[in-house]
C-alpha cells in the first residue's frame, strides 16, 4: 500500500471511521486496493494486540470483541456496518497520527510498497 494510503488507513480507524463497510467502499472501491491486502493488515494488528473489532449490534459499553479465531466469519463487503475496527491502546497511535507531520506507526511499516 502507498504510504499515504496507509497512513490514511490507520487514521480512519483512529478517526472511529472504520467500519469494515467505510474501509472497503474507500480502500478496495475507490482507491483499488485488493480486498485481501485490507484483511491482511487488519488480521496483523489483531494478532499483533493492536486493534480488535467490535460488533456494533451489541451494547458499545461491553465492547464486545471479535476474536481471532473469528475474524473469518466477518462479512468483508461495502454492506457491513455491523462491525468496526479499533485501536486497544487508542492513546498510542493518537499520539503517533494527529501530529504536525505524521508518519506510519514502526509496527505498520511492512505494509508499505510503491
Amino acid at each position: 500500500m502507498k504510504e499515504k494510503d496507509l497512513l490514511e488507513f490507520l487514521t480512519f480507524i483512529a478517526e472511529e471511521d472504520a467500519q469494515i463497510s467505510t474501509i472497503v467502499g474507500f480502500f478496495t472501491n475507490q482507491l483499488g486496493y485488493d480486498l485481501n491486502l485490507i484483511k491482511e493488515i487488519v488480521n496483523y494488528g489483531v494478532k499483533m494486540n493492536i486493534l480488535h473489532i467490535i460488533d456494533n449490534e451489541q451494547v458499545h459499553e461491553n465492547c464486545i470483541s471479535v476474536q481471532s479465531v473469528d475474524l473469518s466469519e466477518i462479512d468483508w463487503s461495502i454492506s457491513n456496518v455491523k462491525n468496526e475496527i479499533y485501536y486497544i491502546d487508542f492513546d498510542y497511535y493518537r499520539e503517533k497520527l494527529f501530529v504536525f507531520d505524521p508518519k506510519v506507526p514502526q509496527e505498520f511499516i511492512r505494509f508499505i510498497k510503491g
